[in-house]
């Protein structure tokens, strides 16, 4: 379970409040129950319609509560960067509640086609998440909402995953703050067939084309701001967070243009 600093230390002070979190946590679980079998349709239609075989990689889920007054999206990124560097090295690294099927020699050699691809593929999954929960609205005004969405992440890797929001007020232990509730279950299927229908695109044009796509995102945030789809305390998060993603990519990006590597290809 994610939770914001002011959260994390309220539940270590307080064993009522800690209580609490555990009630809320198993509520929100709950809810996001009927989200399950959704994911699983969406999942069985989408290889269906495509005509692909298709092979389980990846499943987790993860919780996050935060205080409105400190929101952040800092640990879900933390989360998916630990799940980055475990696809791209050791296993042994994934966060709790997170788990890996076993390769097959297929998802081996996809894997390492996308070695480069590492910073991409992060920066891409963490752009989906908070493109949906920035949909919900601003973390002060957040009611119930679900959405499920489907990524393909290249090389025959596709995202799919089951988002829930939801958000409680306690005057016993928040005064008029408010928290944010977040529930997320996530599936990573592989499958040759989209892999290769999928066009062969180098891999510095997909950075380029992330930090064009980035800069993009960090104007409408500013939009976003003022038409009060967002509040400060969410803007300024995502904000930092585009911001360190582009710096990344375009180090990446530099450092694929002066190596030998920089004509590569992969399946897409």
């Amino acid at each position: 379970m994610g939770r914001s600093r002011s959260i994390a230390e309220l539940a270590a002070k307080q064993a009522s409040f800690n209580e609490h979190l555990k009630k809320l946590e198993s509520q929100l679980s709950q809810k996001a129950a009927g989200n399950d079998k959704a994911l699983q349709d969406l999942i069985t239609d989408t290889y269906k319609n495509g005509g692909w075989n298709h092979q389980l990689y990846l499943k987790g889920r993860k919780t996050e509560f935060m205080m409105s007054s400190d929101w952040s999206l800092d640990n879900i990124k933390r989360t998916i960067d630990a799940i980055g560097k475990a696809v791209f090295g050791n296993s042994k690294d994934l966060p709790n509640g997170i788990n890996m099927e076993a390769e097959t020699e297929k998802m081996g050699a996809a894997i390492k086609g996308m070695a480069n691809l590492q910073i991409y593929m992060t920066s891409k999954v963490f752009d989906v998440l908070s493109g949906a929960i920035q949909s919900f609205g601003s973390s002060s005004s957040l009611t119930y909402n679900t959405q499920l969405i489907t990524e393909p992440l290249g090389n025959g890797f596709r995202l799919f995953v089951a988002i829930l929001a939801d958000s409680s007020k306690s005057t016993g232990f928040f005064n008029s703050d408010s928290m944010s509730e977040y529930a997320f279950v996530f599936e990573v299927h592989f499958s040759v067939q989209e892999a290769s229908q999928q066009a062969l695109i180098t891999i510095t044009k997909l950075y380029e084309d992330q930090i064009t796509a980035f800069v993009q995102k960090s104007e409408d945030l500013l939009s976003q701001l003022e038409n009060d789809r967002l509040d400060p305390v969410q803007y300024q998060s995502l904000a930092d967070v585009y911001r360190k993603m582009i710096e990344a990519a375009r180090a990446k990006l530099k450092a694929l243009e002066t190596s030998p590597q920089s004509h590569a290809v992969i399946s897409m």
